[in-house]
């Protein structure tokens, strides 16, 4: 019997990829009428999976099924043709290989955004349940959710809005469905972003249309008229047209036929200007662009790191290399590490190069993204441009990948597919047969020790465009400058930046203030008892917003008032500890208030349009200060910023993360190369509590070789990165001691499995209470797997990750290899 089936459904088999956390793939039966199982591979399809639907990606056609039994049919192919290539399929099967993620979770960052049908579960109010309510059987939250079932179907999540957030509630929504008063459905839904639509008139006759006009049509005359433009114009757009009643006639009678046609939407904001002359080439740019341009043409995978100092002119080199692999017929990819920072990189890239490049980022409105992908899908434009998620751009015929500010932490995706972009450009470079440019003044040690170690070239930009001097840095110690200010006055502006301020701003320039750390303040705090406002979900100090006077969460978001009184010991004077972006403006507002500022951090830049409309005023001299997060502190070109103010340098230092040096460093050098890009030379005032850091001394001095010796000497000590490979497990749940219980299972099983594995060990650390111990009402607890090597620490991740799947109740195990935030 089953002999039979299988020889009636040979090569009728494609096997799917879903977004489910289970690494393996699923069989479907082809529909009938269906194309070849092999021409389906990369194209989406609706199929039944546990009862619900499930839009999955098909990824192989096999000859035969991989389990015996008889097959689910595929509902329906959802594209016309595929719409993840061949190539990049493979390189998507070996990142998540990798990052030991099923590939069905792996596929998706690739798929056209927001187009695929939507499945939503929908609950429905039983007989049963309307008699519960007819009767007055049900009370409290089941009668809130009931009456809201009886308006209409209702999603889980949106029933849950309309009753108060306890206990009692979210156990009163878990028994609708337990006790038959409600049942739940899934319907399919139109996708969230579709390409915008017209309806347009074709001429669908074959008959000589003047002839028509003189005879069929000779009582008409609105008509006539009609089918001579659509003839002498070709498609046109029925809403041009108007005469609705005229066209439907014309439809009738079948002398034109109305199609639908895609047409151009909205298109994403439009980047600064920038000037059109193409500068020469410095000796130092031009010995950087020819090896790439050769690699280019002789179609070769060349790793380069391209490491220049602040105003080194990278990107005159990226826009070289662009500008090579479309002589040669190839497509471009440019990588950013920020959505704020795609707006300067497309300026410059439209610039050169026309509209030959679409945008791709988080920040479009569904339909543009959609739009955007598209177009380089059809290969209407060349070029590729965005944050990370850019990198599963369909392009199929890559020249070159550039990954600007390689050593940006923002590069690695914390959810889902935890992949790093740095090592899936790479992949999908080796793939393509193409250079890959690592840009960057600050290289990761990853990368700079790569580069040490021969997998990659090393490029060296040492001096700024111009001959221009790197800026002066003074480094002032807050400890010194907090002795000399009056006892109980705050100290958020030292007098050398003031000075700097005010000499800045006299002389026609501008400047940049950074802070790390948003809102008015970091807590509230008690100086009686020393009690500070905590999240109730999260182990974290609450933060004051000074603009909804709020104290608000930066994890969970909850937000309450301010207490009136302390809420340890009850005295009215707790104070407000630390210094946040809002609470800087207040001061520099008070100081310099002729002064033109503006704030730019995560609160003020969830606004639409808002971070380009200030940084378009920044490069137009329309603003004296820009003060705000890392969102000022990275990659930005403004020729009129001549000072540079970092108000507490060394925030990050004490995180308890082995980056954290590396991180400081990194941020420090970055944002002090904001100043002195044109010919007015920069300073930088660097206020810290530790002048003497390993990470903050070498600021001073521009010198990241020296900060790299030091730092690598401690890896190399630890066997921590690049001196080895990590992989942590977090371990999150309700109740805290079922997750050190689970957590404990997971390391025995790791110890277990590294025990039989011959050669070099894993080490196994921990677990122990991660930096956050409770995060959004969850405890959580971590541990660490440390080799020399990935090939030593990949023999047992895969079955580590079973275990982390098998966990009981609601404990959950997140596997992150290569973790890039350790908190």
């Amino acid at each position: 019997m089953a002999e039979s089936f299988f020889e009636q459904n040979h090569g009728g088999i494609a096997r799917v990829a879903l977004p489910i956390p289970v690494d393996r793939l699923f069989d479907y039966r082809l529909p009938a009428g269906s194309d070849p199982a092999e021409a389906l591979i990369g194209r989406r399809v609706l199929v039944r999976f546990s009862g619900r639907s499930l839009v999955g990606v098909v990824v192989e056609a096999p000859e035969t099924p991989e389990h015996d039994g008889p097959l689910e049919p595929i509902g329906r192919v959802i594209d016309e043709e595929p719409v993840i290539g061949a190539a990049l399929l493979g390189t998507l099967r070996e990142a998540a290989r990798r990052a030991v993620c099923p590939l069905g979770l792996a596929v998706v960052p690739a798929l056209p955004p927001g187009s695929a049908p939507r499945m939503v579960r929908q609950l429905h109010l039983t007989a049963r349940g309307r008699d519960a309510l007819a009767s007055g059987a049900a009370r409290g939250p089941l009668q809130e959710l009931l009456l809201a079932l009886a308006d209409g179907p209702l999603s889980p999540i949106a029933l849950a809005r309309r009753v108060p957030r306890n206990a009692a509630s979210r156990e009163a929504v878990r028994a609708l469905e337990r006790d038959g008063l409600a049942r739940s459905v899934v319907e399919e839904r139109r996708p969230n972003a579709r390409l915008p639509r017209e309806r347009v008139a074709v001429l669908a006759t074959q008959t000589d249309i003047e002839t028509l006009c003189l005879t069929e049509l000779v009582r008409a005359p609105k008509q006539a008229e009609l089918l001579r433009r659509i003839a002498a114009s070709g498609p046109i757009a029925t809403a041009v047209l108007g005469a609705a009643s005229a066209v439907r006639s014309l439809e009738g009678r079948g002398y034109i036929r109305v199609e639908h046609r895609e047409i151009a939407g909205e298109a994403p904001a439009q980047a600064m200007e920038e000037p059109t002359t193409i500068p020469e080439l410095t000796p130092e740019q031009r010995a950087a662009v020819e090896p790439i341009c050769a690699a280019i043409q002789e179609r070769r995978v060349f790793p380069v790191l391209l490491q220049g100092v602040t105003g080194s002119g990278k990107t005159e080199v990226y826009l070289r290399a662009v500008e090579q692999a479309l002589a040669v017929g190839r497509q471009a990819l440019v990588l950013v590490p920020e959505i704020t920072l795609t707006h300067q990189i497309v300026a410059r890239l439209r610039a050169r190069f026309g509209d030959e490049l679409a945008v791709l980022h988080s920040g479009l409105k569904p339909a543009q993204r959609l739009e955007q992908w598209w177009r380089l899908a059809r290969r209407e434009v060349r070029i590729g441009v965005g944050a990370r998620s850019a990198l599963f751009a369909p392009l199929d015929d890559l020249g070159v990948i550039i990954v600007d500010e390689e050593h940006d932490s923002a590069y690695k995706n914390d959810e889902g597919f935890r992949y790093h972009a740095r090592e899936v450009a790479q992949l999908r470079a080796e793939e393509a047969g193409c250079p890959l440019i690592l840009g960057s003044a600050t290289p990761s040690l990853e990368s700079r020790y790569a580069a040490d170690q021969g997998s990659l070239e090393r490029l060296v930009l040492a001096h700024r465009i111009a001959g221009r001097p790197l800026p002066r840095v003074e480094i002032v110690d807050l400890k010194r400058e907090r002795d000399r200010n009056p006892r109980g006055k705050k100290l958020i502006l030292t007098r050398p930046l003031v000075r700097g301020l005010e000499h800045t701003l006299s002389e026609g320039g501008q400047a940049i203030l950074f802070l790390n750390r948003r809102g008015f303040s970091t807590r509230v705090y008690c100086f009686e008892c020393g009690f500070a406002e905590q999240c109730k979900h999260c182990d974290v100090a609450l933060v004051y917003h000074a603009a909804d006077e709020s104290l608000r969460c930066h994890y969970c978001d909850f937000a309450k008032p301010p207490p009136p009184t302390c809420g340890g010991c009850g005295v009215p004077d707790a104070a407000l500890l630390g210094v946040g972006t809002e609470r800087l403006e207040e001061e520099l507002r008070s100081r310099l208030p002729t002064a033109r500022v503006a704030r730019l951090d995560r609160d003020t830049a969830s606004q639409r349009g808002y971070t380009e409309s200030v940084l378009q005023a920044l490069q137009q001299g329309q603003l004296d200060i820009l003060m705000g997060t890392q969102i000022v502190a990275k990659g930005h070109d403004f020729p009129g910023v001549r000072l540079v103010g970092v108000i507490t340098a060394d925030l990050g230092l004490h995180m308890p993360d082995f980056r954290a040096a590396e991180r400081s460093f990194q941020l420090l050098t970055q944002v002090a190369g904001r100043a002195g890009r044109d010919r007015a030379p920069g300073h930088v005032v660097l206020q810290t509590f530790s002048p003497d850091h390993y990470a903050i001394e070498p600021v001073a001095e521009h010198d990241y070789e020296r900060f790299y010796r030091e730092e690598l000497s401690h890896r190399q000590a630890l066997g921590y990165p690049p001196c080895g490979v990590l992989a942590q497990i977090t371990v999150s749940g309700e109740s805290l001691d079922a997750t050190q219980a689970a957590a404990e299972q997971i390391a025995g099983r790791a110890k277990a499995l590294q025990t039989a594995q011959a050669g070099a060990p894993v080490e196994v650390l921990g677990p122990a209470a991660a930096p956050l111990a409770r995060l959004r009402g969850r405890h959580r607890v971590q541990l660490l797997l440390k080799a020399s090597d990935k090939e030593t620490l990949h023999t047992i991740l895969p079955e580590v990750q079973q275990t982390c799947n098998r966990l009981p109740g609601d404990v959950q195990a997140i596997l992150d290899v290569d973790p890039v935030h350790m908190l």
